[in-house]
């Protein structure tokens, strides 16, 4: 980032001593900064009693952009570990400067083309760190070494996941909603506005299966707080399965749904995590599917309970192996290339669910695939 003629005139310029924060975790998020001489550290929990070094950033370097731009509060603490001075936007600059100036929007634009290409990039090293950890942990033979090398590879995750992964994704849905505004001054044909669907609704499952990871272990540890609230799931199934159909369409699977009855009581959720439920299922449904039959939804009510299947047309799991495939970290024998049930995805479900005091399962699909069914109770709730 260059500052050019047309920034220099809405930035301040400031100076931070060593062990001088430039802002610190939970601080609104109104500015913008740019680093032109020194360096900072980027703290998570900075006065908490395990402060944890995210990451270094230097000369050249942006920084607090992401709060700016989702008018979020900071995520993390900036220390200067030498003496530093910041470039420093104000909120209401950028988007005066943004709406007035076609330059600078492009300048904008451009910046968060290239975090989403660097975002990419990382998805594409984050998939060799995972080939890399099961590599390492299939040579461990000492049963506790293997735990106490899956806790320093878990513990290294969740930094990774917290500061490198979860930001660059938000610049990219920022720089996505920026580009579906801009199409109503410039508009898009068929073909790119079908694309442009894709990429955000792309987008949209990788940030929630970010949230996923994160989440997990507040849930089965018992630290995470369900916000309830009178959900009718029917809707939201509808709704989830119609942000998929883009996804569906690239990779050539049909995707429907099927309802036993739309009079449905309300229960009582929390649409967050029972909408990444779904995300999580339907996405390993349409990546694994196969032929015509595709992915069929399917909502009933049953002893009480409210049922929801996601069933595909994939290669199918063996019986003797579908518990473990809602377990971290599981790669199921024989299935490198089908790696249904890897990482966090499927743990994140059965955590979620549980918590609701419901049930996740797998079994065999009616006519081949793979059939995963969850229950919730149906009880009584007041509609606000």
């Amino acid at each position: 980032m260059i500052i050019s003629p047309f920034w220099a005139e809405l930035v301040e310029t400031r100076t931070y001593e060593l062990g001088e924060y430039v802002f610190k975790e939970g601080d609104p998020g109104d500015e913008l900064f740019y680093i032109s001489g020194g360096q900072v550290a980027i703290i998570k929990d900075a006065f908490g009693p395990s402060p944890l070094v995210l990451n270094f950033r230097g000369k050249g370097d942006m920084i607090g952009e992401i709060a700016l731009l989702t008018n979020e509060p900071r995520t993390a603490s900036v220390l200067a570990i030498e003496k530093t001075t910041m470039h420093v936007l104000s909120r209401e600059a950028f988007w005066r400067k943004f709406d007035e100036d076609t330059a600078f929007r492009q300048t904008v634009m451009q910046t968060l083309i290239s975090r989403l290409l660097a975002a990419d990039e990382s998805r594409l090293q984050t998939a060799a760190a995972e080939r890399d950890l099961f590599n390492r942990l299939s040579s461990i033979a000492n049963e506790n070494e293997r735990l106490a090398e899956i806790m320093q590879l878990r513990q290294e995750t969740m930094r990774f996941i917290v500061h490198d992964l979860r930001n660059p994704l938000n610049l990219v849905m920022m720089a996505l909603s920026l580009i579906e505004d801009d199409t109503e001054k410039c508009p898009l044909d068929a073909d790119a506005r079908r694309f442009l669907a894709l990429a955000s609704g792309g987008v949209r499952r990788m940030f929630a299966l970010v949230e996923s990871l994160l989440d997990v272990e507040r849930l089965d540890s018992g630290d995470a707080t369900l916000n309830l609230e009178p959900l009718d799931m029917v809707e939201l199934v509808d709704l989830l399965v119609e942000q998929h159909r883009p996804l569906a369409w690239a990779s050539e699977v049909n995707l429907t749904v099927e309802h036993e009855t739309r009079d449905v009581p309300l229960i009582s959720g929390d649409r967050i995590r029972l909408e990444r439920v779904l995300i999580n299922l339907l996405d390993n449904a349409v990546k694994y599917s196969r032929g015509e039959k595709g992915v069929i939804v399917q909502t009933a009510v049953y002893d009480g309970q409210l049922r929801v299947a996601v069933e595909d047309s994939g290669p199918g799991i063996p019986p003797e192996q579908r518990a473990r495939v809602f377990d971290r970290f599981v790669q199921l024998d024989g299935r490198s290339e089908d790696r249904r049930g890897f990482g966090l995805g499927l743990a994140f479900c059965r955590s979620a669910i549980t918590a609701h005091g419901g049930q996740i399962w797998v079994e065999d699909g009616h006519e081949g695939g793979v059939r995963f069914v969850f229950s919730l109770p149906i009880e009584e709730v007041e509609q606000s």
